[in-house]
């Protein structure tokens, strides 16, 4: 626990600094701590894959860093003076007190625990690539996995610190979940002075995603990092726009936000469609320098995700092959990347036989309906009783004739274009959950907002009523879960140094003189060894470009 409460202080200030001097860009303007923290991470991430395409991501990397953070905290000494003035009232204080205690209490999650499945197959073999190599020229031809690129993995290797401690550090999603429930909490706190409760109920959201993925705190899991910052820019949306004065600069940031987000987990690229609003405030108020800026900014954050997605597997988006550009050595085989993809699909679906993709809807429904847990259905239930309630409150705006909000109207088309993604592309829960609550908060948010009276007061209570029960089991669960796991954890050695990667059981073989590792028994890629993999059949129809790991791999 303590080697995970340091290193959040550490990630904390760097990438606090690297916000403030970055949105410093900016002139007159001033933003909030969260706003400033959540770009800090953006810009240390990008900065973090352009690096790892020259270089590996070690001492020197961190070195550039760490310079380039105390000195945008020289250049903004007094703007962080007046934070570190505003802000500690409330750190020496009750409400402090309770902050310290739910961050050691996500500590104890983050120091031990259980490692999500594909933290074992790929993410931690993944952080290790970008640690030792940076960047292999065709490492999906290896392990198809390494092609799905998540931008967080190189978030997570910048700040893994191997290089100085010896062993690697995975904090970062415990990181990510103490910053984004402070958020919550802080804002929680004058509930019953907001006239609008839209934002209040998607800070408890974030609770709630929070409370379903603590036992996994440690796992430098990619879904997870998505699912945060996909919760943070609709919360944060909606805080511009109820809360704020609806700040156009505010909703450009949570745009190129949006763009970050797509890099994280490619699935959750149509959020970006929040967009078009500052978009078309911006050219009707002819802003074009703000135009341009937003647009150099979002192709600054893509151009490191695309060109890596070159180098790893010879495509620019992977696993999708409807943009075929390039012919290198290290491509990966068309009919190995479909495999893939339709893999995905299927187990998203249920169905785990790739021989069933073209399935029609309406057969593999049933299917992987059946599939989902009691509390998985209810939780479904909400979302879509949510989507009545909000229907019914819409209708009887329009009858009143209010005005409609588009900020809002255009938040919802990304919430449900992101939803449709995931429903018929790989419909498991995980992938999508930050949508869904959103539903589900967006929902219960509007309804105690507003001024109800007779029918349609029943009719909406009962609406509510409705979502609640069925949201309740979903909560439950993960309580339980999160009380089992306290009980018995408490025993583990891990209160000063994190519990280390699981190892594994792995054997190797020899390439052109190289050393490859490969997974002898369970399912785990082992981050102590490296360069490996989960599947021997992939290495087997893999070979070296020439005669080092840094060559490259190719198929056969």
């Amino acid at each position: 626990m303590l080697s995970v409460i340091i290193s959040w202080i550490y990630i904390f200030l760097i990438c606090m600094l690297i916000g403030i001097g970055t949105l410093s860009l900016l002139r007159n303007r001033h933003f909030t701590l969260v706003l400033y923290l959540m770009s800090g991470i953006i810009v240390i991430t990008v900065y973090a894959e352009f690096f790892s395409i020259f270089a590996k991501i070690g001492g020197c990397a961190h070195a550039v860093l760490l310079v380039t953070a105390l000195w945008c905290g020289y250049i903004n000494r007094k703007k962080i003076q007046q934070f570190w003035k505003q802000y500690r009232p409330v750190l020496f204080s009750w409400e402090g007190f309770f902050y310290c205690c739910f961050a050691l209490l996500i500590a104890f999650f983050t120091s031990r625990g259980e490692f999500h499945t594909d933290t074992n197959i790929y993410h931690a073999a993944s952080i290790r690539i970008y640690e030792e190599y940076g960047m292999v020229k065709g490492i999906g031809n290896l392990q198809l996995h390494y092609a799905y690129n998540s931008s967080y993995l190189a978030f997570a290797s910048i700040f893994s610190l191997k290089w100085l401690l010896g062993y690697s550090l995975h904090t970062t999603t415990g990181f990510l979940e103490v910053v984004m429930c402070l958020y919550a909490f802080h804002g929680l706190r004058n509930f019953q002075q907001h006239e609008n409760h839209v934002t209040d109920m998607m800070k408890i959201g974030i609770l709630l995603y929070t409370l379903v993925n603590v036992i996994r705190s440690m796992s430098p899991a990619t879904d997870y990092a998505t699912m945060f910052f996909a919760l943070f820019i609709i919360t944060a949306w909606c805080e511009n726009l109820f809360e704020g004065d609806s700040n156009t600069t505010v909703y450009a940031l949570l745009s190129v936000a949006a763009v970050f987000t797509a890099t994280l987990k490619f699935s959750s690229c149509l959020l970006v469609l929040i967009a078009i609003y500052p978009a078309v405030r911006l050219i009707r108020d002819r802003k074009w320098k703000e135009i341009s800026a937003c647009i150099f900014c979002g192709c600054l954050i893509v151009c490191p995700f695309l060109i890596r997605n070159y180098f790893i597997s010879g495509w620019l988006l992977y696993p999708f092959d409807g943009i075929d550009l390039f012919k290198t050595v290290w491509k990966i085989p068309k009919e190995y990347l479909l495999h893939d993809a339709n893999q995905i699909k299927v187990w998203g679906r249920c169905l785990y036989d790739v021989n069933k993709i073209d399935m029609p809807v309406s057969k593999w429904l049933p299917i992987w309906w059946e599939h989902q847990f009691r509390y998985e259905k209810m939780f479904l239930g909400a979302v879509v009783l949510g989507l009545i309630l909000q229907a019914v409150m819409l209708l009887m705006r329009i009858l009143r004739r209010q005005r409609l909000r588009p900020p809002l109207i255009v938040l919802h088309l990304a919430i449900w274009a992101d939803i449709a993604v995931w429903f018929f592309m790989a419909p498991f829960i995980r992938y999508g959950l930050a949508f869904l609550i959103a539903v589900i908060m967006i929902a219960a948010g509007e309804y105690l907002s507003e001024k109800k009276s007779g029918f349609y007061s029943i009719a909406t209570g009962s609406l509510m009523f409705c979502v609640l029960v069925s949201v309740s089991p979903y909560w439950d669960q993960y309580v339980t879960d999160a009380g089992v796991f306290v009980k018995q954890r408490l025993r583990e050695p891990y209160y000063i140094v994190q519990q280390d990667y699981d190892e594994g059981s792995m054997d190797s073989c020899d390439i052109n003189g190289s050393k490859v590792y490969f997974s002898t028994g369970e399912e785990i890629n082992s981050y102590h060894v490296f360069p490996g993999t989960c599947y021997k059949p992939m290495l087997e129809r893999s070979t070296l470009i020439g005669d080092r790991i840094e060559d490259g791999f190719r198929a056969k």
